[in-house]
Formats: structure tokens, sequence, C-alpha cells
């Protein structure tokens, strides 16, 4: 005789319950999934993010691919309360092949002519600003978290790398109003494939939170089209790295690959070991080469 349906899903439900032996991996890792997403839930409901002392109680350098605790090193908090970590470089600091102050050699004129769009020709190479998100995923809508956004431009005779980072979930809207500010002050904004993702990954989350997304009224070069359309075939693609390398000879060391960000920044809320300084410094390294790639389209 066959046994009852529900009787034998109720048998199904306590294996699963309790487990007779350890769960595999992949379940464990799914619980944990789980686990930071209820704390993520608890979190937003009002809990307010407490800045966590490094491990040693001082700000230590990490390497890209090496484990911390803690909030990441030399973050602060803004008048307008975003966390954030801003660099300073050299106008003139190598990077690669080329000084980005080589920015400043680019013809507007080619410029416009290889990116197909006119109204770079009057552009105010001054107030470029260059941008790089890291994110929780590839997907759009509520559920994707932007929670790091690199902005480099150049001020005060030397070039500023500011590195917006989202502590928690009741953060979001602080910073992403701060970047909305910051992107609608520039006269271009360059990426690498923004166009079709970190622009429209940060315009869900904006309208979300009834900011007001500022790239309609913002020109936007995305370098990775004048790019492709001038060397596609040349090289085995025409991935930012690959032409980061083969044009303006920069060559990472130790990098940690994107695919790595999100699990880096729940680890983070979870306070399990995490890879955040390997995110903040790949990040970088996306923003500086934006600037040496803009001269390698029209110098």
């Amino acid at each position: 005789m066959s046994e009852d349906p529900i009787r034998a899903r109720l048998r199904r439900l306590n294996a699963r319950t309790e487990p007779a032996h350890p769960p595999a991996q992949s379940g464990a890792c799914a619980e944990e999934r789980r686990d930071v997403f209820a704390r993520l839930a608890r979190r937003a409901r009002g809990t307010a993010w407490v800045a966590q002392p490094a491990v040693s109680g001082e700000p230590v350098a990490h390497a890209p691919r090496a484990l911390s605790l803690g909030t990441p090193r030399e973050l602060n908090q803004s008048e307008r309360g975003t966390w954030a970590r801003t660099a300073w470089y050299e106008a003139g600091h190598q990077h690669g092949s080329r000084r980005l102050n080589e920015v400043f050699d680019v013809t507007l004129n080619t410029l416009a002519e290889r990116a197909r769009d006119e109204r770079l020709k009057s552009i105010d190479l001054s107030r470029a600003l260059f941008f790089d998100t890291e994110t929780t995923g590839l997907s759009g809508g509520a559920g994707t978290y932007v929670y790091l956004v690199g902005l480099g431009r150049f001020t005060a005779g030397r070039f500023e790398l500011w590195q917006g980072f989202l502590p928690h979930p009741a953060e979001e809207k602080r910073l992403l109003e701060e970047v909305s500010l910051r992107i609608a002050d520039a006269s271009v904004l360059v990426s690498f494939f923004g166009k079709s993702f970190d622009r429209h990954r940060l315009e869900d989350k904006m309208r979300l939170h009834g900011v007001t997304p500022p790239f309609e009224s913002t020109i936007h070069l995305d370098l990775y089209h004048p790019l492709r359309r001038a060397h596609r075939g040349q090289f085995e693609n025409c991935k930012l790295k690959t032409l980061e390398r083969e044009l303006v000879g920069v060559v990472r060391t130790d990098d940690l690959p994107g695919s790595f960000a999100p699990a880096a920044w729940f680890d983070f809320l979870a306070h399990r070991p995490h890879r955040l300084e390997g995110v903040f410094q790949h990040n970088a390294d996306d923003v500086l080469s934006l600037a040496t790639l803009m001269c390698a389209v029209a110098t």
C-alpha cells in the first residue's frame, strides 16, 4: 500500500528540519546567505550602524586578497552623513604608461568624433568626473545594492578619488543623494560600460528613494564604445583589464576579481572576515584607468 501523501510530506519536512548529518557545503552557504538577509531586514527597520574598530586598533593596509575585520580603513563621515574614503594623487601621478593630467591633452573635436557625441566638443575637462561602482549583483531593482561608488576628479591641482561606501542598507538614501549631487556638478561623466550597467543600477535605487537621477542632464562618455570600435579584433576581448593593459600599460597585481565584490559586502554586514580592502583597491584602479583610457581615445 502506498504511503498517505500528507504523511509523506510531513516526513520529508521533519527530515529537513532535523538532518541526521551535517549539511553539505552548498547548503551551509545558502543558510549563511539567508541569515545575512535576515540581519539586513532587522537592521533596516531601525538599528543604526556603529563603526567597528580595526582588529589591531589602528588602520592597517591590506593586500587586495587578504581578509580583514571591522570597517574599511580611513573611512570618514561627510557633513551630509555619507561614509567615504578620500585619496589624493598628484596631477602627474603615473598610472601605467600615462600620467593622470594627460587628460588635459585630449583633443575635444577628436573625442566628440570618436565617441559620436557632438556635445563633447564643448566640455570643460577640468570638471570631468570619472566613475565606477561595485554592486551586490548584475541585475537591477530593489534587491541589488550599489554599495561602493568611486568618483574621481581634478580639483585644487590634484586628483581626488572619493569612494562613497554603504555601511548598511539604512544609509542608502544618503549615499545616493551625495552621488547625485556630485555627478550633477560635472561637465562630463566618464565611465566604462557605465551606460549599460552602472548608470541603471544607480537610477533604479535613486528612483526607489525619491532621489532625482542626474544622468539626463549630464553628458555621459562611455569609453567602452569608442574603444571597442577602434580596437575590436586586435586583442582577445575588449574588457577593461585587457584594454588598460594593451593601451596604457596597466598591469594589476593581486587584483580582487569583481565577482568577489558581493560576498565581501555581505561578509562585512554579517561581521565575518571580509575582502572589502580588495574591493576598494579594485574600484580605485578602475577609476584611475578611466582617466588614462580617455587619453588613449583622443590624444
